[in-house]
């Protein structure tokens, strides 16, 4: 997809149907955590929670992510508590990295973590990547917060995010090269209101950094 091909305005009914999608995905993610009885598993290391677009309110794919606040917990602690969630029949793929010490994925003592990625399958067949990250600290985090500036922002600016990241999930850059963070960055702070706008400021973004 060009710049050319993408959307410049969004329908009535087009906007109706991006937050519907949203509020049916808000609510299967809920289920998941319930089936895997994920929040009581985790809260037996800290205190676990949502983050992300589950709790923004800004999801347009199946992803989940959950931090979990702890005070220092080792590789085998973790493994102890969330065994029942990873011994679920529906979770078919886990996949593990110790990030303590100098692997912290900023280089920071406080975003040491054990991290996880989950593959679940829920009994209607629909896949979820389910990120946690047990933090090595208990103290508060930025994320939480983020999220909930997401959620009080102005309902035009929360229907053009959602509206670009919709666009942008079903691109492969997404969301390892572009991801949410560039289209909150954008919308919020550079006025970009469409997925042609957005592209517009990719390009431009990189422009000025190979200047």
């Amino acid at each position: 997809m060009t710049q050319a091909d993408l959307p410049t305005r969004l329908s009535p009914e087009e906007a109706d149907a991006l937050w519907a999608r949203q509020a049916a995905l808000q609510a299967e993610a809920s289920e998941v955590l319930a089936a895997l009885d994920l929040l009581a598993c985790a809260s037996r290391l800290g205190v676990p929670e949502p983050i992300g677009s589950a709790a923004s309110g800004l999801m347009v794919f199946r992803d989940l992510d959950l931090g979990v606040r702890c005070r220092a917990p080792c590789a085998r602690e973790v493994f102890t508590a969330l065994l029942p969630v990873l011994a679920h029949p529906g979770v078919h793929e886990v996949h593990y990295r110790e990030e303590t010490g100098e692997r912290s994925p900023s280089g920071k003592p406080q975003d040491q973590r054990h991290y996880l990625v989950l593959r679940y399958r829920t009994p209607a067949g629909h896949v979820w990547k389910i990120d946690i990250s047990v933090w090595q600290s208990d103290a508060p985090r930025t994320q939480l917060e983020s999220a909930r500036r997401l959620r009080d922002l102005d309902p035009a600016l929360r229907q053009a995010i959602l509206w670009i990241k919709d666009v942008w999930s079903r691109r492969p850059e997404y969301p390892d090269q572009i991801g949410g963070v560039d289209v909150y960055a954008a919308v919020v702070e550079h006025g970009v209101r469409t997925p042609a706008e957005f592209s517009a400021h990719l390009a431009a973004r990189s422009s000025a950094v190979g200047a």
